[in-house]
């Protein structure tokens, strides 16, 4: 595979063209950061840094020291009440530490921060699949550039990137790893399995995941050198030793950057991985229409759920894509293995078809949409590449074809101009994007707003909206409703009771995740249909009418618990 020397031979506009984009995007997610709301799983995963944070500490610190580091209230180390440690804490443990350090006592600027960092890692795996490009392509000037410019302008992607710590994060890191797998594949050398084994350890700090696929992945890449050595080939034994190191430094950095495990690492390893595959979630989504058990979903969840929120260009190109490079290994089979390119893209298809085929043959619990698989997304945008290139060469080759192409081609290009123009008008809520069905279809087969960001919106709304001193607002999931007046001002807080019991509540707000359009019938009129972008309906607020005076008594039940 031919190295890449970053502006060898190219005007200086063009070797500093993809450093001054990145700068751009941080500048982007520096002015935007503050807009999103807290989401569901976010106190949750705080909450899992902080006590493997104290954790560390008792593990490595002595007890006085511990004991004046701790704030009161926060377990020391982990209990079994707590069912948050099959998630590693790469990133939350230092959010964590940073929170502590930089906003004591003060949950919505430390939440703003978080966001920040969120988007940071994001930033970073922007930049890993450019990388990754430009290995693909490396005689290429552009399309390197439209792969990470179609992960920004992917409108769940950029929403989420600001707030979910699970699947962003996870996915910069996988797609840091694989980054590094191709670079030991390309010259297999002891400071690059090291590297590798590192970026390995920190995906699996994300999610277990990671150490399970990438191993795979690591000892299929080198077994490959054998069958179809990319340059000079290396000897069995050597590609042995390396695999052997590399297996052994991403184990010992997984266990040094996960303290749940330092106490017993074989029991709670076996713990986390029955809970990777079968997460105990009992909770029910709303999928084509009906209320469907997580852990009885049906096969095609994930690619239906895949098809209506990815870009429909990228999807598009994508399938081309992953269509010529099967033609190719089908046509060439060794021979095409030979070639870095043909390598690649077998790469490309195990990352992105394999971890698919996984899922479905193992029934592992997946819901809300296809996140927990947001990893495999670089593949395909990797692979739309070769599908963008495909087209191009159509146009510019083939006479026969040059106007369809060219017809595929401008379509393609407004349609994704559609979709950045959504992401302007839907900020900070692009998290309910679909790519192509229509806003009744979407409203009445799927669930919207999963992660509640658009709740803040709507509690903002309320106090504008309406100039009662006290006002009482319930929903179906009350404890999304008190995230994000978690955000709100002390002031605003003192005025905004959120309570249990709706039939309490003057005001009824739904983001529409287990409440279904039809269960609306008898909380009286609606009084705020949010739709980010103008497109689905993704919040609602219904007004009691019947309680026409506010409660004048602060909330009880889940309100008090939740401040002790």
């Amino acid at each position: 595979m031919a190295n890449y020397f970053p502006g060898a031979g190219r005007p200086l506009w063009q070797r500093w063209l993809p450093g001054g984009l990145l700068l751009a995007l941080l500048l982007l997610g520096a002015s935007l950061y503050r807009g999103y709301g807290l989401t569901w799983d976010e106190p949750n995963n705080h909450y899992n840094g902080v006590v493997n944070l104290n954790y560390a500490a008792e593990f490595l610190l002595p007890p006085a020291v511990v004991q004046r580091l701790t704030p009161p209230g926060v377990p020391l180390h982990p209990k079994s009440t707590w069912q948050g440690f099959d998630h590693g804490v790469a990133f939350e443990l230092p959010a964590a530490l940073l929170g502590r350090l930089l906003y004591p006592g003060n949950a919505p600027e430390y939440y703003r921060l978080r966001h920040l960092l969120v988007f940071l890692v994001f930033v970073a795996g922007v930049a890993a699949l450019y990388r990754l490009a430009r290995l693909r392509y490396p005689a290429a000037r552009w399309l390197p550039l439209l792969a990470a410019a179609a992960l920004v302008a992917s409108p769940r992607f950029f929403a989420e990137a600001f707030y979910n710590g699970k699947d962003i994060v996870f996915m910069a890191a996988f797609t840091l790893a694989m980054l590094t797998l191709v670079r030991l594949a390309q010259r297999p050398t002891w400071p690059r399995a090291l590297a590798h084994a590192a970026a390995t350890a920190l995906a699996a700090d994300v999610r277990f995941t990671g150490l399970v696929l990438l191993t795979a992945f690591t000892a299929a890449a080198l077994l490959l050198q054998a069958y179809a050595p990319l340059a000079t080939p290396t000897p069995a034994r050597r590609r042995l030793a390396l695999f052997g190191l590399f297996a052994l430094v991403a184990a010992a950095l997984t266990l040094v950057g996960w303290p749940y495990l330092w106490a017993d690492p074989a029991t709670r390893l076996l713990y986390v991985m029955g809970h990777t595959t079968h997460f105990p979630w009992p909770g029910l989504v709303f999928y084509i229409g009906k209320l469907v058990a997580a852990n009885a979903l049906p096969w095609h969840y994930l690619p239906v759920w895949m098809l209506i929120t990815i870009p429909l260009p990228y999807s598009a190109l994508g399938a081309l894509g992953l269509g010529t490079a099967l033609r190719t290994l089908a046509r060439h089979g060794r021979a095409a293995l030979r070639r870095p390119g043909a390598w690649l893209d077998t790469l490309l298809l195990a990352w992105l078809l394999g971890p698919l085929a996984a899922v479905m043959v193992v029934q592992a619990v997946v819901y809300d949409g296809w996140r927990h698989l947001y990893f495999v997304y670089p593949a395909l945008l990797l692979l739309a590449l070769r599908g963008a290139r495909a087209l191009g060469q159509a146009w510019q080759q083939r006479a026969a074809w040059r106007w369809v192409a060219g017809t595929v081609m401008l379509l393609l290009v407004l349609e994704t101009g559609r979709t950045v123009w959504f992401m302007v008008r839907a900020y900070p809520n692009q998290q309910v994007y679909f790519s192509f069905l229509s806003t009744p279809a979407a409203e009445r087969l799927f669930e919207r707003d999963y992660w509640g960001g658009s709740v803040l919106f709507g509690l903002e709304w309320l106090l504008r909206h309406d100039a009662s001193p006290v006002i009482t607002v319930s929903g179906p999931l009350p404890l999304v409703l008190y995230n994000s007046w978690l955000m709100l001002s002390p002031a605003q807080q003192s005025r905004l009771h959120i309570l249990v019991d709706e039939r309490q509540a003057r005001y009824f707000l739904t983001f529409y995740r287990e409440h279904p359009p039809t269960s609306a019938a008898g909380l009286g009129p609606e009084v705020l249909a949010y739709r980010p972008g103008g497109r689905v309906k993704t919040l609602s607020i219904f007004r009691r009418d019947s309680l026409r005076r506010p409660l004048p008594l602060p909330p009880s039940g889940f309100l008090k618990r939740e401040q002790k």
